[in-house]
């Protein structure tokens, strides 16, 4: 259920006359008008005049107007029933403690943002009060820069505002609740119609020649009751959704659980032991290590398991019981490299790109909509085991806020990109021995824990990669890898069905 596109349906039907009866008893939109125009001082005749009529506001020609609106409607002008002014221009010197000064970026979800206003002193709030007073009951609205937000006004405080349009009404045969939706309604409408460019604004002219749909006083009630009633039951939908939206997520974090715990699949003795895997792991080690000469490599940069010996985590230090088929290892002993990226020299335009922190996205996959050029002169710099490959987890190892984010590298590159790289601030985790998915997942698991654990100052912080390597990781079979990771998905893949009817 889109609950943003059904409360602007709800809207367009109230607005149209659609969501409520019409009623003979209301009287008419054109006999209110007479009330109103008897009622309203601006509207009375001037005591000099010679015509002793009262003045009338006269009616829109329903042919030009809009849409089509009940037969005891009335569309008008709404500044030929309101008071349509706005708020002080100047501006003022703020103090430390004084009255809210209430602009455009206060006003939020229907609401007043008292937390984030300046404050001024009692001369200039009775300067500008002389002006644009707010009384209770008033609407408020965004005129320029982000143009809408209405509020109808429900005054606890005094306070006062700068450019900020005010609508206050001139009688008692206008209900303020039914004008506060009819802007909700067309503030898509004003803010096409806004004139200026990159600071767009709507003239107090632009409002006052507004045409409105007037319905009999009793018809803008039951409106208000309609609406007030329909978007209650929204309002419970949206908190069931946010509700549901928490259970899915923490949904998710079980499942990932239980599949780290060995608990998500059934065990198969058939399968190969992890300990029978980790002796090969050594052997092919010790090999490699016959025919290449060791190289001393900085551990700020790199932790791998070269030189260093296989390192089974003892049992009185396991986090928590595995499955017989599993080993617990450090995870640099089944991963290599674990790597942090280089610098890099940027470029306007090349055929290498470099992948940033703000590309592993806090919400959804990794995007390579914001990588930036490599400059191509340094390319001998990087080997080619040090480009991103298909597989490949990465995390942020830097940043408040993205410190310890996970990724999985899985995106095919442009069609005019040779490669991508990391830069520093993203390490690059890689193993031909475990499960590409299987160990995003273990890694996504223990995320809240990378976050905690970055060293240095608190606006320096850094996620070196011996934190990463010296993790305890409950290693299974390679083929309880695989059924982990199928089950894992297909059981993501339900709540993603599901997640997307929350939009």
């Amino acid at each position: 259920m889109n609950t943003k596109l059904l409360r602007q349906k709800i809207l367009d039907l109230a607005i149209r006359g659609k969501l409520t009866d019409q009623r003979k008893s209301d009287g008419t939109a054109a006999d209110l008008l007479k009330e109103i125009a008897a009622e309203s001082p601006s509207l009375r005749p001037s005591k000099r005049g010679s015509n002793p009529q009262q003045k009338e506001i006269t009616p829109l020609d329903k042919s030009e107007a809009p849409f089509e609106i009940p037969d005891n409607w009335e569309w008008v002008k709404l500044g030929d029933f309101l008071d349509v002014r706005d708020g002080t221009h100047d501006s003022p010197k703020y103090v430390e403690k004084g009255y809210p000064f209430v602009t455009s970026k206060n006003l939020v979800d229907g609401r007043i943002d008292f937390s984030t206003c300046k404050q001024i002193s009692k001369s200039d709030y009775d300067k500008f009060n002389e002006r644009s007073h707010v009384d209770d009951g008033d609407i408020l609205y965004a005129m320029i820069g982000s143009i809408g937000n209405a509020v109808l006004v429900k005054k606890d405080r005094d306070f006062a505002i700068k450019n900020v349009a005010l609508f206050k009404k001139k009688n008692s045969q206008t209900n303020m609740g039914y004008v506060y939706y009819w802007l909700c309604f067309i503030e898509k409408t004003l803010k096409g119609n806004a004139a200026g460019g990159l600071q767009p604004f709507i003239s107090l002219s632009m409002f006052r020649e507004q045409a409105f749909p007037l319905p009999p006083l009793a018809e803008q009630q039951r409106i208000v009751a309609k609406i007030e009633e329909a978007f209650a039951e929204i309002d419970a939908v949206e908190n069931n959704k946010e509700l549901l939206k928490t259970h899915i997520k923490q949904t998710r974090q079980k499942i990932l659980d239980l599949a780290i715990h060995g608990k998500l699949v059934p065990q198969d003795e058939n399968d190969e032991p992890a300990s029978v895997l980790l002796e090969k792991i050594l052997q092919e080690k010790a090999q490699t290590d016959n025919k290449k000469s060791s190289k001393k490599k900085k551990t700020d940069d790199i932790a791998t398991s070269d030189n260093r010996p296989y390192e089974k985590v003892t049992v009185d230090g396991e986090p928590f019981e595995i499955p017989s088929l599993w080993e617990w290892v450090k995870l640099g002993n089944v991963c290599n490299p674990i790597k942090r990226g280089k610098s890099p020299k940027y470029a306007e335009k090349s055929n290498v790109l470099v992948f940033a922190q703000k590309c592993n996205q806090k919400n959804g996959p990794i995007s390579l909509e914001k990588a930036l050029y490599l400059d191509e002169t340094t390319l001998s710099k990087y080997p080619q085991d040090e480009f991103l490959q298909m597989g490949d987890v990465v995390i942020n190892s830097t940043g408040t806020g993205t410190l310890g984010r996970v990724g999985f590298f899985n995106e095919a590159l442009p069609h005019d990109i040779k490669g991508i790289v990391p830069d520093s601030h993203v390490t690059t985790i890689r193993s031909s021995v475990v499960n590409s998915r299987y160990l995003y997942y273990f890694l996504k698991n223990r995320q809240p824990y990378l976050e905690e654990n970055g060293e240095g100052s608190t606006n320096q912080k850094e996620l070196k990669p011996h934190t990463i390597y010296d993790l305890e990781f409950p290693f299974p079979p390679l083929a309880e890898q695989k059924r982990i990771v199928d089950k894992i998905e297909e059981i993501f893949k339900s709540l993603d069905e599901i997640s997307l009817h929350l939009v």
